[in-house]
């Protein structure tokens, strides 16, 4: 316990400390695509912008809706995307000491989005439930603990001040603005990033590095 209570606060200090950057393999933004939002009064017609994880630069409108942090029947939001992109990629293949980014898989049945990474011929599954519905994404977060055999809280500063649950198996869920991360690491090799790391550690600094990009980019 105290090991697993010790390695959690170092990957929540050191996803704090660097934040949800662009990963160190690619270009630096230039100036005007790395400045945060412009008011429309302040730059005419020009709409806010705002550089993503993975490189990309969103409109005003497009980071207005990513802020919401929920997606359509038609396609997942923004927030939710980040599972399968960006620096929850980078982060992932770092972590687990992989030679290369993994590039995931995904799946899109309104409102779930799920993302899987194959390490090594073993699953690492990632999934969004994505509502608006604060009500609907709270019983479903409740729903699914009670599902989840060895499902218990996380207690103290690691549960991040948000409603979250782990297992010895190596799941972990973090509920936040109606939304449920899900990290599922049960399928994954015993000890992992050269034997540095169990499953349950793994599946909580992954969950981690996924929700502080939600929270920087809100």
């Amino acid at each position: 316990m105290l090991r697993k209570t010790w390695m959690g606060a170092v990957v929540v200090a050191s996803l704090l400390v660097t934040g949800c950057a662009a990963s160190a393999a690619e270009p630096p933004a230039s100036p005007a695509a790395s400045s945060t939002e412009t008011s429309s009064a302040e730059a005419g017609s020009a709409e806010p912008s705002h550089t993503m994880p993975d490189g990309t630069v969103m409109t005003g409108a497009e980071h207005g809706a990513h802020g919401s942090g929920h997606g359509s029947a038609l396609e997942p939001s923004a927030a939710a995307e980040m599972i399968c992109e960006g620096q929850v990629t980078a982060s992932i293949a770092s972590m687990l000491d992989l030679p290369d980014e993994v590039e995931p898989t995904s799946t899109w049945n309104a409102p779930m989005l799920t993302c899987t990474y194959d390490i090594d011929g073993s699953p690492l599954t990632l999934s969004v439930h994505d509502t608006a519905d604060l009500e609907v994404g709270e019983a479903h977060f409740a729903e699914l603990q009670g599902s989840i055999e060895g499902a218990r809280d996380i207690e103290g500063l690691l549960g991040l001040g948000m409603p979250s649950f782990t297992t010895d198996a190596g799941k972990v869920a973090f509920l936040r603005d109606g939304m449920t991360l899900l990290v599922d690491a049960t399928r994954l090799p015993a000890e992992l990033a050269g034997g540095t790391m169990t499953r349950d550690e793994v599946a909580y600094a992954v969950a981690s590095a996924v929700l502080v990009c939600w929270v920087e980019h809100d």
